[in-house]
């Protein structure tokens, strides 16, 4: 129901005096059932089998400890598993590419048995070889797939069905940085034309259809947490052009940065709220630390909007046999 006011001039012999009339008006059609939302985005859940990593470095180097973790996150209900063995972080050392791989073989193994779809977060040449030959679902690559070795293998995928995430970042280097010349008023423009690179490049491959394109945030972008933010407040631009996106803001720097410099473990809230926001412009890929907190918050914003969905509440088990909460 929708208020409208009016102003009402009643016309004297000395001066006019204005009152206000409220008219209740409901003839507009009733939204409430009738709210259309994007899909529900499909969900890559960050298993970080790493040392150093910013949020939960160390934590499931061992390998029973890395499946128990990839099995939480399907219980919450991500779609793929992102497997990462070098951490990216300012702060981060490089390890081997031969270390890299025999951290992450072994789990790849165990989940395909499982049928989970699974996703390699590397930038290695050898790495990213192995993890062809081991028909993993997508590739992850925080540089972009800008050095020659990388292209190279991709001239032989096109017998799989192995799909490629590139991602941008202020100088496509192996980690994020503390420094950089991005600007708010400039990161978007630069993003964008990045993109159309991309795009160009892998279509010569014959593989356009399979690029999936990432914004980069945080330190990958600037320390300035506004450079991220100004991502966030054109992502309808960005979608415009480029709609096989998949966004990662999950317990970044610059949400911390922007509310007073809070530590990693308060940034769950912000990180939610960030991701329904990224679901509701219509992003089709978030990657993220807790699947569960952005599902209850897409849920609650449904039914905020009067939108009851059954069908996309709890279901039934999930791929290790428990149930999974899958909107």
């Amino acid at each position: 129901m929708i208020v409208k006011k009016h102003l009402v001039i009643s016309i004297g012999t000395k001066t006019p005096s204005i009152k206000m009339e409220t008219k209740m008006e409901s003839d507009l059609p009733n939204r409430n059932q009738e709210e259309i939302f994007p899909p529900k985005p499909i969900l890559f859940g960050v298993l970080n089998i790493t040392s150093d990593s910013f949020s939960d470095g160390g934590k499931y180097l061992r390998e029973d400890l890395a499946l128990a973790k990839a099995k939480s996150l399907i219980e919450e209900g991500a779609d793929v598993i992102d497997i990462g063995a070098q951490s990216s972080n300012i702060k981060a050392e490089p390890i081997s590419e031969d270390i890299e791989w025999d951290r992450m073989k072994e789990i790849i193994s165990e989940l395909k048995k499982e049928k989970v779809a699974i996703s390699i977060d590397t930038f290695r040449p050898y790495v990213i070889r192995k993890a062809l030959e081991a028909d993993v679902d997508y590739i992850n690559n925080i540089r972009g797939f800008v050095d020659p070795e990388s292209l190279d293998l991709l001239k032989v995928a096109n017998n799989k069905s192995t799909k490629f995430v590139a991602m941008f970042s202020q100088d496509h280097s192996i980690k994020a940085s503390e420094f950089s010349d991005l600007k708010p008023e400039n990161v978007v423009p630069l993003a964008l034309e990045f993109f159309r690179e991309r795009t160009k490049t892998f279509e010569s491959l014959g593989l356009a259809d399979r690029l999936i394109l990432d914004p980069g945030m945080g330190f990958f972008l600037s320390p300035d947490y506004k450079v991220s933010f100004a991502i966030l407040s054109k992502i309808t631009e960005i979608l415009s052009e480029f709609p096989n996106l998949m966004v990662s803001v999950t317990k970044k720097s610059f949400l911390g940065n922007a509310l007073g410099g809070l530590p990693v473990e308060d940034r769950i809230v912000p990180t939610a709220i960030s991701e329904t926001y990224l679901w509701s412009k219509g992003v089709r890929m978030i990657r993220t630390h807790s699947p569960k907190s952005f599902l209850l918050a897409m849920k609650t914003w449904e039914m905020s909007h009067g939108v009851y969905s059954p069908q996309r509440g709890l279901q039934g088990p999930g791929p290790f046999g428990t149930s999974s909460y899958r909107p």
